[in-house]
């Protein structure tokens, strides 16, 4: 497989990237105006989660006060009410709820849907376990689990 192929296969496998920044480095970035930096929650981390659209980037800023946030993708064979009520009740019956930060889904072809949740994860059971509960869902193909980078600058 070409490098530019397996690049852009990476780039389709996913929805969105995150990254946790501190207080101190939120506050003295230069990109964000001093309005939006006032009157958003003072709190000791920011996770930024960045979508990128073609020419356009969104970026979603959440507060946090833990560091230790996770992302799950899950790969979907297709994207339908039930296998959201499915993912639902996962998150109910793991009681992952009250920790998500964030939630969105996606299918860039019929065959290529995901559905990713930014949560808080210092309540979080196992990571296999997690991935097990997910996969009993019908028409969920793979799950993956991932530590949020902490932005060292």
């Amino acid at each position: 497989m070409s490098m530019e192929k397996e690049n852009s296969e990476v780039t389709i496998n996913k929805i969105s990237t995150g990254l946790i920044i501190s207080n101190e480095n939120f506050k003295k970035n230069p990109i964000l105006p001093a309005e939006i930096t006032e009157v958003i929650s003072d709190t000791l981390y920011y996770l930024l989660i960045f979508i990128s659209r073609e020419d356009v980037i969104k970026i979603s800023c959440f507060p946090s006060k833990t560091n230790n946030i996770k992302k799950v993708l899950i790969k979907l064979k297709e994207f339908s009410p039930e296998l959201v009520k499915g993912i639902s009740s996962v998150l109910k019956e793991l009681n992952l709820s009250k920790d998500i930060l964030h939630t969105t889904g996606l299918c860039y072809e019929m065959e290529n849907c995901f559905y990713e949740t930014y949560l808080v994860g210092d309540n979080l059971m196992p990571i296999e376990q997690v991935k097990e509960k997910f996969m009993e869902i019908t028409k969920v193909i793979s799950v993956v689990v991932e530590d949020i980078p902490i932005s060292q600058n």
